[in-house]
């Protein structure tokens, strides 16, 4: 019975990269690498040599590039001509719901008592009050204690809270909310802040609006839980590489937290960019908002991407 013949390697010298691991793989030395740089690609190629080629395939198989070291019976890759997969097969058929508006619509408030309360919390209820029905976060200190009283809302509102297992997950899931037209936002601390500077950047240029709540601590790194100013400049002079830009107000006082989160989802929305609420640690003494300063406003858009 006659032995199948095993297929030698033939070289395509535009697909390969120089990478040189078909070398190290081939046992007779077959393979050397060229000293004349590829017009087409830049790289230097290798050579192929097969007078010694036992066919063993060691060469193809070591090679990362699908189309650089093929069988010498497949040789050349013919011409082909790309299709739309449209035209061939037809729309794709699809379960998701048909777009709608949302209309915004403002609410009046009736007049309470002053209420005795921390500036994290005067955020959340501000958040509430602007609409927001989408929370994701991590927990760091001290701004926790805004993200728990929405895990402990949200659910009685029809609305979604989702404590994620990190700062970068949770700026990736406001990004998918931002792109269904929702409002959303997060709690966040400086180093939790500079965790989420990538996705703030994709955010902001994708033109997808979303609140972030910053209630700063001091640094650098890790730093500590005392009061400080320290993500200004980074707010208004950074958020993320890429030359992106935001909205950033920065309230001191529970009162202002509670104005100010509510001003930035009107902000955010308006202006189709992601809006940071800094405040600072000792904003979260107590005091004595009143969420009759403005009317209530339910902000929303319509569920595709502006």
């Amino acid at each position: 019975m006659a032995l199948k013949e095993r297929p030698k390697p033939f070289l395509l010298p535009e697909y390969c990269k120089g990478c040189g691991r078909c070398l190290d793989a081939c046992a007779k030395d077959c393979i050397t690498l060229s000293d004349q740089i590829n017009p087409l690609t830049g790289l230097i190629p290798v050579e192929l040599d097969l007078s010694n080629c036992n066919a063993c395939g060691m060469c193809m198989d070591a090679c990362p590039e699908p189309y650089g070291l093929r069988p010498a019976h497949e040789g050349e890759i013919q011409d082909f001509e790309l299709e739309d997969p449209a035209k061939l097969f037809g729309v794709k058929p699809s379960e998701a719901p048909e777009p709608v508006d949302i209309p915004s619509e403002v609410l009046p408030l009736p007049r309470t008592e002053p209420l005795v309360i921390k500036g994290t919390y005067a955020s959340a209820l501000g958040a509430l009050l602007a609409g927001c029905r989408h929370v994701y976060g991590y927990p760091i200190t001290p701004s926790t204690e805004g993200a728990e009283l929405m895990a402990k809302f949200l659910p009685k509102l029809d609305g979604t809270f989702i404590q994620a297992v990190s700062e970068v997950a949770a700026v990736n899931m406001m990004y998918g909310t931002a792109g269904a037209g929702l409002p959303t936002m997060t709690f966040t601390s400086s180093p939790g802040f500079s965790l989420m500077l990538e996705g703030v950047s994709y955010m902001i240029g994708a033109e997808l609006p979303g609140v972030f709540v910053d209630v700063m601590r001091g640094g650098p790194g890790l730093g500590n839980i005392a009061p400080e100013q320290s993500d200004i400049k980074l707010a208004c002079h950074g958020l993320g590489h890429g030359n992106t830009h935001a909205i950033t107000l920065a309230p001191s006082t529970p009162q202002e937290m509670l104005d100010l989160t509510m001003l930035a989802f009107e902000l955010s929305f308006g202006r189709s960019t992601a809006t940071s609420c800094t405040g600072r640690t000792s904003s979260r003494r107590s005091s004595s908002p009143r969420a009759t300063s403005r009317p209530t406003t339910t902000t929303s858009t319509p569920s595709t991407t502006r």
